[in-house]
């Protein structure tokens, strides 16, 4: 998957750097500020095709979900995304 471009979570907190073997490198991840840190994410990411994803990293698992990749919608220029 190629990656164009790293977008900011408006709303995220940082949690810490995590391996991202989907990205093939390490990443900082974040949670949704206010709420319980079960799960963290990637920053919001610019594919190549225009559609703007992350990653989920399950702390109670121990991992990521590879094979969930969570489309955000269409890169359209915003900067900073919200966590839902």
């Amino acid at each position: 998957m190629e990656i164009t471009k790293e977008l900011k979570w408006s709303n995220g907190k940082a949690w810490g750097e995590i391996f991202c073997p989907m990205l093939g490198k390490t990443v900082m991840t974040y949670w949704k500020e206010g709420t319980p840190c079960y799960d963290t994410y990637t920053a919001p990411l610019v594919t190549k095709d225009n559609e703007v994803i992350c990653f989920r990293y399950d702390h109670d698992l121990g991992g990521w979900h590879e094979d969930d990749t969570i489309f955000l919608g269409e890169y359209e220029y915003e900067e900073d995304w919200k966590f839902a």
